[in-house]
């Protein structure tokens, strides 16, 4: 499966905006499941559409000389999920420029509807020709951009999926869940492979693991530790949902040979609400860090607020 998250750029505005379409497939190898019977594609994920719709602005006003690279983000937040045959809009800005940086924002619309968030993204610019051909980075603006191809179009409200829509395979983020003795803290271990695909795009001459990859190991590992929190008070039925993150750094690149330690720790819980620390270190250094907010919905208040955003 290719790392490429635009299928197509239809606006753009120089150094300044795109927005471009990123449709849903069951070939799309990140479908996941919040609520038993409900596969959806990776909200996080969703992030990397936005991000790449952001670098081809930045990529494309550098006249193809330098590549973006996500240091940090400010803040992530997400209302709504996205389902096979649905149809997004993404939406990214350019809020200011510096000599060796960017700092963008963007979101992602299902039927007009914001469902993603990101803002304050610092994007730093690595030399393009180190990570990738500019002449292939041409190549796929061109195949990517067609001015004045129509958006999607609101169309009507989303139905509820149907049962058969239910799915067996799911990515798997982590390799191996690690128990502290300690019940509001959990860890685990990432090996990262040159076997990934996400390499062929990200990046050629540099293989470089994605930082929505990372993000979505410590979503992971805190969706199963808000799963015990929620066996020791005796609360069933609800789906921890990440709702929001804040704060997420990234601070070293993580490449094929690394192993990735994340840890993940309990700050709050209640039966509305649970969050979540995020530490992940490479070879004992400091590799990422983020602070995950969950929501508890049951499958009921799920399906209403986030497949059919009531």
């Amino acid at each position: 499966m290719r790392f490429l998250m635009v299928d197509r750029i239809c606006e753009l505005e120089q150094a300044t905006s795109a927005r471009g379409i990123k449709n849903i497939s069951w070939d799309d190898d990140f479908l996941d499941e919040y609520a038993p019977g409900i596969p959806v594609f990776s909200p996080v994920l969703l992030t990397e559409a936005v991000a790449q719709l952001v670098s081809w602005v930045i990529i494309e006003a550098r006249d193809f000389t330098v590549k973006p690279v996500v240091t940090l983000l400010d803040s992530y937040s997400c209302c709504g999920h996205a389902r096979p045959g649905d149809r997004l809009e993404l939406s990214g800005a350019i809020e200011s420029w510096g000599p060796e940086s960017a700092l963008a924002h963007g979101k992602v619309l299902l039927n007009g509807r914001p469902i993603i968030e990101i803002s304050h993204a610092v994007c730093f610019l690595y030399p393009l020709q180190e990570l990738d051909s500019p002449e292939r980075a041409r190549r796929q603006f061109e195949n990517l951009y067609r001015p004045g191809c129509l958006l999607p179009a609101a169309t009507e409200a989303p139905v509820a999926p149907a049962a058969e829509e239910s799915f067996v395979r799911r990515r798997r983020w982590i390799d191996r869940s690690i128990e502290t003795g300690d019940p509001g803290r959990l860890l685990a271990v990432k090996n990262v492979t040159a076997t990934d695909d996400c390499f062929t795009d990200h990046f050629p001459f540099k293989p470089i693991l994605p930082g929505v990859a990372i993000m979505e190991a410590g979503n992971s590992l805190a969706r199963e530790l808000v799963q015990r929190q929620l066996a020791r008070h005796g609360i069933t039925g609800a789906c921890p949902v990440l709702c929001r993150a804040d704060k997420v750094k990234f601070r070293v690149f993580i490449q094929p040979g690394d192993q990735m330690l994340v840890e993940a720790s309990v700050k709050s819980f209640s039966a509305e609400q649970c969050v979540v620390a995020i530490k992940v270190t490479v070879d004992g250094k400091s590799a990422a860090s983020s602070l995950l907010y969950f929501e508890l919905p049951d499958r009921a208040a799920y399906m209403q607020k986030y497949i059919l955003g009531q």
